[in-house]
Protein backbone atom coordinates (compact mmCIF):
# COMPACT_ATOMS: atom_id res chain seq x y z
CA UNK A 1 0.00 0.00 0.00
CA UNK A 2 2.85 2.40 0.82
CA UNK A 3 4.40 1.72 -2.57
CA UNK A 4 1.06 2.44 -4.24
CA UNK A 5 0.63 5.74 -2.41
CA UNK A 6 4.17 6.80 -3.32
CA UNK A 7 3.55 5.92 -6.99
CA UNK A 8 0.33 7.96 -7.02
CA UNK A 9 2.07 10.94 -5.50
CA UNK A 10 4.94 11.06 -7.98
CA UNK A 11 3.02 12.66 -10.91
CA UNK A 12 1.64 15.34 -8.59
CA UNK A 13 5.13 16.07 -7.31
CA UNK A 14 6.44 16.35 -10.87
CA UNK A 15 3.62 18.72 -11.74
CA UNK A 16 4.42 20.83 -8.70
CA UNK A 17 8.09 21.07 -9.67
CA UNK A 18 7.12 22.15 -13.21
CA UNK A 19 4.64 24.76 -11.94
CA UNK A 20 7.28 26.25 -9.65
CA UNK A 21 9.51 27.08 -12.64
CA UNK A 22 7.20 29.61 -14.32
CA UNK A 23 4.92 32.53 -13.55
CA UNK A 24 2.03 34.37 -15.18
CA UNK A 25 0.49 37.77 -15.76
CA UNK A 26 -3.15 38.81 -15.86
CA UNK A 27 -5.23 41.96 -15.75
CA UNK A 28 -7.66 44.21 -17.56
CA UNK A 29 -7.27 46.88 -20.23
CA UNK A 30 -9.88 49.60 -19.83
CA UNK A 31 -10.34 53.27 -20.72
CA UNK A 32 -10.87 56.08 -18.21
CA UNK A 33 -14.61 55.35 -18.13
CA UNK A 34 -13.90 51.76 -17.11
CA UNK A 35 -14.93 50.30 -20.47
CA UNK A 36 -12.92 47.78 -22.53
CA UNK A 37 -10.77 49.31 -25.28
CA UNK A 38 -11.73 47.86 -28.71
CA UNK A 39 -8.75 46.43 -30.56
CA UNK A 40 -6.38 46.78 -27.59
CA UNK A 41 -3.14 44.79 -27.65
CA UNK A 42 -0.81 43.74 -24.83
CA UNK A 43 2.79 43.06 -25.87
CA UNK A 44 5.33 41.25 -23.70
CA UNK A 45 9.00 41.44 -24.73
CA UNK A 46 11.87 39.68 -22.99
CA UNK A 47 14.78 41.92 -22.00
CA UNK A 48 17.46 39.25 -22.10
CA UNK A 49 16.72 37.70 -25.51
CA UNK A 50 14.74 38.15 -28.72
CA UNK A 51 11.28 36.98 -27.69
CA UNK A 52 7.95 38.77 -27.69
CA UNK A 53 4.27 37.89 -27.67
CA UNK A 54 1.06 39.81 -28.35
CA UNK A 55 -1.97 39.19 -26.15
CA UNK A 56 -5.47 40.25 -27.25
CA UNK A 57 -7.84 41.05 -24.37
CA UNK A 58 -11.32 39.53 -24.51
CA UNK A 59 -14.54 41.53 -24.87
CA UNK A 60 -14.47 42.43 -21.18
CA UNK A 61 -10.86 43.66 -21.43
CA UNK A 62 -9.32 40.67 -19.61
CA UNK A 63 -5.95 39.23 -20.62
CA UNK A 64 -3.87 36.33 -19.27
CA UNK A 65 -0.57 34.63 -20.10
CA UNK A 66 0.76 31.60 -18.25
CA UNK A 67 4.01 29.67 -18.48
CA UNK A 68 6.28 32.72 -18.47
CA UNK A 69 9.88 32.47 -17.38
CA UNK A 70 10.49 34.52 -14.20
CA UNK A 71 12.45 37.23 -16.02
CA UNK A 72 12.26 40.94 -16.81
CA UNK A 73 9.92 42.02 -19.62
CA UNK A 74 8.88 45.22 -21.36
CA UNK A 75 5.10 45.53 -21.16
CA UNK A 76 3.45 47.70 -23.82
CA UNK A 77 -0.32 48.17 -24.02
CA UNK A 78 -1.75 49.96 -27.04
CA UNK A 79 -5.09 50.86 -28.58
CA UNK A 80 -6.07 53.00 -31.55
CA UNK A 81 -6.65 56.58 -30.39
CA UNK A 82 -4.92 56.03 -27.04
CA UNK A 83 -1.45 56.78 -25.70
CA UNK A 84 0.68 53.64 -25.35
CA UNK A 85 1.23 52.41 -21.79
CA UNK A 86 4.79 51.17 -21.21
CA UNK A 87 6.36 49.56 -18.15
CA UNK A 88 9.23 47.23 -17.33
CA UNK A 89 7.97 44.33 -15.23
CA UNK A 90 9.34 41.20 -13.58
CA UNK A 91 7.31 37.99 -13.74
CA UNK A 92 7.31 36.33 -10.29
CA UNK A 93 8.23 32.68 -9.79
CA UNK A 94 5.20 30.42 -9.21
CA UNK A 95 2.89 33.42 -8.80
CA UNK A 96 0.77 35.85 -10.81
CA UNK A 97 1.58 39.48 -11.57
CA UNK A 98 -1.65 41.49 -11.84
CA UNK A 99 -1.52 44.58 -14.05
CA UNK A 100 -4.78 46.44 -14.64
CA UNK A 101 -4.10 49.10 -17.26
CA UNK A 102 -6.07 52.28 -17.92
CA UNK A 103 -5.37 53.66 -21.38
CA UNK A 104 -5.71 57.42 -21.78
CA UNK A 105 -6.46 59.54 -24.81
CA UNK A 106 -3.83 62.18 -25.63
CA UNK A 107 -5.89 64.94 -24.00
CA UNK A 108 -6.48 62.82 -20.89
CA UNK A 109 -2.77 62.01 -20.66
CA UNK A 110 -1.89 65.68 -21.07
CA UNK A 111 -4.35 66.72 -18.34
CA UNK A 112 -2.99 64.05 -16.03
CA UNK A 113 0.58 65.22 -16.62
CA UNK A 114 -0.37 68.81 -15.82
CA UNK A 115 -2.26 67.77 -12.68
CA UNK A 116 0.67 65.71 -11.42
CA UNK A 117 3.18 68.47 -12.16
CA UNK A 118 4.99 66.25 -14.66
CA UNK A 119 4.44 68.61 -17.57
CA UNK A 120 7.70 70.28 -18.50
CA UNK A 121 7.91 74.04 -18.41
CA UNK A 122 9.23 74.29 -21.96
CA UNK A 123 8.31 76.54 -24.85
CA UNK A 124 5.05 75.40 -26.44
CA UNK A 125 5.58 73.39 -29.60
CA UNK A 126 3.13 74.80 -32.18
CA UNK A 127 2.41 71.27 -33.45
CA UNK A 128 1.85 69.64 -30.06
CA UNK A 129 -1.70 70.94 -29.56
CA UNK A 130 -2.60 69.93 -33.11
CA UNK A 131 -1.13 66.49 -32.51
CA UNK A 132 -3.25 65.99 -29.40
CA UNK A 133 -6.40 67.37 -31.02
CA UNK A 134 -6.00 65.12 -34.07
CA UNK A 135 -5.54 62.03 -31.93
CA UNK A 136 -8.61 62.96 -29.90
CA UNK A 137 -10.69 63.26 -33.10
CA UNK A 138 -9.46 59.86 -34.24
CA UNK A 139 -10.33 58.41 -30.84
CA UNK A 140 -13.91 59.67 -31.28
CA UNK A 141 -14.12 57.93 -34.66
CA UNK A 142 -12.88 54.50 -33.57
CA UNK A 143 -16.07 53.21 -31.82
CA UNK A 144 -18.16 54.09 -34.91
CA UNK A 145 -15.56 52.57 -37.23
CA UNK A 146 -15.35 49.32 -35.24
CA UNK A 147 -19.16 49.02 -35.38
CA UNK A 148 -19.19 49.57 -39.15
CA UNK A 149 -20.91 52.97 -38.82
CA UNK A 150 -18.66 54.55 -41.43
CA UNK A 151 -20.91 57.57 -42.08
CA UNK A 152 -20.68 58.56 -38.40
CA UNK A 153 -16.96 57.88 -38.21
CA UNK A 154 -16.10 59.81 -41.38
CA UNK A 155 -16.30 63.44 -40.13
CA UNK A 156 -14.13 62.64 -37.10
CA UNK A 157 -11.54 60.83 -39.25
CA UNK A 158 -11.45 63.66 -41.79
CA UNK A 159 -10.81 66.14 -38.97
CA UNK A 160 -8.15 63.87 -37.46
CA UNK A 161 -6.31 63.46 -40.77
CA UNK A 162 -6.35 67.18 -41.54
CA UNK A 163 -5.22 68.14 -38.04
CA UNK A 164 -2.48 65.51 -37.79
CA UNK A 165 -1.15 66.38 -41.25
CA UNK A 166 -0.87 70.00 -40.12
CA UNK A 167 0.75 68.87 -36.86
CA UNK A 168 3.37 66.90 -38.82
CA UNK A 169 4.44 70.08 -40.61
CA UNK A 170 4.51 72.23 -37.47
CA UNK A 171 6.00 69.91 -34.84
CA UNK A 172 9.47 71.02 -33.75
CA UNK A 173 10.14 68.00 -31.55
CA UNK A 174 11.68 65.44 -33.92
CA UNK A 175 10.88 62.52 -31.63
CA UNK A 176 7.24 63.59 -31.40
CA UNK A 177 7.15 63.90 -35.19
CA UNK A 178 8.61 60.40 -35.59
CA UNK A 179 6.01 59.00 -33.18
CA UNK A 180 3.24 60.77 -35.09
CA UNK A 181 4.02 59.22 -38.49
CA UNK A 182 2.75 55.66 -37.74
CA UNK A 183 -0.41 57.18 -36.23
CA UNK A 184 -0.95 59.30 -39.33
CA UNK A 185 -0.71 56.19 -41.52
CA UNK A 186 -3.38 54.47 -39.37
CA UNK A 187 -5.65 57.48 -39.75
CA UNK A 188 -5.05 57.59 -43.51
CA UNK A 189 -6.07 53.93 -43.83
CA UNK A 190 -9.26 54.40 -41.81
CA UNK A 191 -10.07 57.58 -43.76
CA UNK A 192 -9.81 55.69 -47.05
CA UNK A 193 -12.07 52.91 -45.79
CA UNK A 194 -14.68 55.35 -44.46
CA UNK A 195 -14.75 57.39 -47.69
CA UNK A 196 -15.06 54.21 -49.77
CA UNK A 197 -17.94 52.91 -47.69
CA UNK A 198 -19.84 56.12 -46.88
CA UNK A 199 -18.34 59.07 -48.76
CA UNK A 200 -20.21 61.10 -51.36
CA UNK A 201 -17.34 60.54 -53.82
CA UNK A 202 -16.09 57.05 -53.12
CA UNK A 203 -13.38 57.23 -55.79
CA UNK A 204 -11.55 59.85 -53.68
CA UNK A 205 -10.63 57.04 -51.28
CA UNK A 206 -8.46 55.26 -53.84
CA UNK A 207 -5.09 57.00 -53.17
CA UNK A 208 -5.35 56.38 -49.42
CA UNK A 209 -6.37 52.76 -49.94
CA UNK A 210 -3.67 52.05 -52.50
CA UNK A 211 -0.98 53.23 -50.08
CA UNK A 212 -2.51 51.12 -47.31
CA UNK A 213 -2.55 48.09 -49.61
CA UNK A 214 1.14 48.58 -50.36
CA UNK A 215 1.82 48.38 -46.63
CA UNK A 216 -0.36 45.29 -46.13
CA UNK A 217 -1.48 43.30 -49.17
CA UNK A 218 -3.75 41.14 -46.97
CA UNK A 219 -5.81 43.96 -45.48
CA UNK A 220 -9.36 42.77 -46.18
CA UNK A 221 -11.05 46.02 -45.17
CA UNK A 222 -8.83 47.96 -47.55
CA UNK A 223 -9.57 45.53 -50.39
CA UNK A 224 -13.31 45.83 -49.72
CA UNK A 225 -12.88 49.61 -49.93
CA UNK A 226 -11.10 49.29 -53.28
CA UNK A 227 -13.98 47.16 -54.59
CA UNK A 228 -16.32 50.04 -53.69
CA UNK A 229 -14.10 52.66 -55.39
CA UNK A 230 -13.95 50.46 -58.50
CA UNK A 231 -17.75 50.26 -58.58
CA UNK A 232 -17.98 54.05 -58.21
CA UNK A 233 -15.65 54.45 -61.21
CA UNK A 234 -17.49 51.72 -63.17
CA UNK A 235 -14.13 49.97 -63.53
CA UNK A 236 -15.16 46.32 -63.93
CA UNK A 237 -11.61 45.08 -64.47
CA UNK A 238 -10.42 46.62 -61.20
CA UNK A 239 -13.50 45.38 -59.35
CA UNK A 240 -12.86 41.82 -60.53
CA UNK A 241 -9.16 42.11 -59.63
CA UNK A 242 -9.88 43.15 -56.03
CA UNK A 243 -12.72 40.64 -55.70
CA UNK A 244 -10.25 37.92 -56.73
CA UNK A 245 -7.77 39.17 -54.11
CA UNK A 246 -10.46 39.04 -51.46
CA UNK A 247 -11.51 35.55 -52.53
CA UNK A 248 -7.91 34.37 -52.19
CA UNK A 249 -7.87 35.62 -48.59
CA UNK A 250 -11.40 34.64 -47.53
CA UNK A 251 -12.20 31.74 -49.83
CA UNK A 252 -14.95 31.76 -52.49
CA UNK A 253 -17.70 34.31 -51.84
CA UNK A 254 -21.18 33.05 -52.81
CA UNK A 255 -22.48 36.62 -53.12
CA UNK A 256 -19.87 37.50 -55.73
CA UNK A 257 -20.56 34.30 -57.70
CA UNK A 258 -24.34 34.80 -57.44
CA UNK A 259 -23.98 38.34 -58.80
CA UNK A 260 -22.08 36.95 -61.78
CA UNK A 261 -25.00 34.59 -62.33
CA UNK A 262 -27.45 37.49 -62.20
CA UNK A 263 -25.40 39.45 -64.76
CA UNK A 264 -25.26 36.46 -67.09
CA UNK A 265 -29.00 35.81 -66.71
CA UNK A 266 -29.87 39.47 -67.45
CA UNK A 267 -27.63 39.30 -70.53
CA UNK A 268 -29.54 36.26 -71.78
CA UNK A 269 -26.58 33.90 -71.17
CA UNK A 270 -28.57 31.26 -69.30
CA UNK A 271 -25.97 28.48 -69.57
CA UNK A 272 -23.31 30.70 -68.01
CA UNK A 273 -25.82 31.84 -65.38
CA UNK A 274 -26.56 28.23 -64.46
CA UNK A 275 -22.87 27.46 -63.98
CA UNK A 276 -22.42 30.44 -61.64
CA UNK A 277 -25.58 29.69 -59.66
CA UNK A 278 -24.58 26.07 -59.14
CA UNK A 279 -21.15 27.25 -57.94
CA UNK A 280 -22.79 29.61 -55.44
CA UNK A 281 -24.96 26.75 -54.15
CA UNK A 282 -21.91 24.49 -53.77
CA UNK A 283 -20.48 27.04 -51.37
CA UNK A 284 -23.77 27.83 -49.65
CA UNK A 285 -26.59 25.29 -50.27
CA UNK A 286 -28.96 27.52 -48.30
CA UNK A 287 -28.58 30.52 -50.63
CA UNK A 288 -32.30 31.07 -51.23
CA UNK A 289 -32.05 33.64 -54.03
CA UNK A 290 -29.68 31.38 -55.97
CA UNK A 291 -32.32 28.62 -55.83
CA UNK A 292 -34.97 31.01 -57.10
CA UNK A 293 -32.92 32.28 -60.03
CA UNK A 294 -31.84 28.74 -60.86
CA UNK A 295 -35.54 27.83 -61.00
CA UNK A 296 -36.02 30.60 -63.58
CA UNK A 297 -33.11 29.24 -65.63
CA UNK A 298 -34.51 25.69 -65.47
CA UNK A 299 -37.97 26.97 -66.45
CA UNK A 300 -36.47 28.70 -69.49
CA UNK A 301 -34.82 25.41 -70.47
CA UNK A 302 -38.15 23.59 -69.97
CA UNK A 303 -36.69 21.51 -67.14
CA UNK A 304 -39.90 21.44 -65.09
CA UNK A 305 -38.58 19.03 -62.46
CA UNK A 306 -35.60 21.28 -61.78
CA UNK A 307 -37.91 24.30 -61.75
CA UNK A 308 -40.19 22.75 -59.14
CA UNK A 309 -37.35 21.49 -56.95
CA UNK A 310 -35.66 24.89 -56.81
CA UNK A 311 -38.92 26.79 -56.22
CA UNK A 312 -39.80 24.48 -53.34
CA UNK A 313 -36.30 24.83 -51.91
CA UNK A 314 -36.55 28.61 -52.16
CA UNK A 315 -39.84 28.62 -50.23
CA UNK A 316 -38.36 26.27 -47.63
CA UNK A 317 -35.43 28.64 -47.06
CA UNK A 318 -37.27 31.96 -47.50
CA UNK A 319 -41.01 31.48 -46.92
CA UNK A 320 -41.46 35.25 -46.62
CA UNK A 321 -38.81 36.16 -49.20
CA UNK A 322 -39.27 38.85 -51.84
CA UNK A 323 -40.00 36.21 -54.52
CA UNK A 324 -42.17 33.97 -52.34
CA UNK A 325 -45.45 35.10 -53.88
CA UNK A 326 -44.18 34.48 -57.42
CA UNK A 327 -42.79 31.07 -56.44
CA UNK A 328 -46.10 30.00 -54.87
CA UNK A 329 -48.03 31.16 -57.94
CA UNK A 330 -45.73 29.24 -60.30
CA UNK A 331 -46.08 26.06 -58.25
CA UNK A 332 -49.84 26.21 -58.81
CA UNK A 333 -49.25 25.63 -62.50
CA UNK A 334 -50.73 22.22 -63.47
CA UNK A 335 -47.59 21.23 -65.36
CA UNK A 336 -45.52 21.62 -62.18
CA UNK A 337 -48.14 20.12 -59.88
CA UNK A 338 -48.12 16.89 -61.88
CA UNK A 339 -44.39 16.35 -61.20
CA UNK A 340 -43.71 14.09 -58.24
Amino acid sequence: MRRLILTLLLPAACMSIYAESTGRISGKVLNKEGKPVPGAKVNLKRIDRNWSKDLIPDKAGNYLQVGLDPKDYDLTVSGEGYVDYKERIKIPLADVLVRNITLLTPSEARAQAVASGAAQAAPEDPGAALDAAGRDSFNLAIPFYNDGKYDEALPHVEKAYKTLTEAKDKLKDEQAKAELMPELLKVERVLGICIAQAGAKKEEAEPYLMRALERNAKDERVILGLIETSKAKSDKAAEQKYAAMLETLQGPNPDVIYNKGVEAFNAGKTKEAKVQLLKALEIDPKYAEAHYLLAMVEFGENNLRGTKQNLEKYLELAPAGKNAATAKEMLKDPSLKRIK
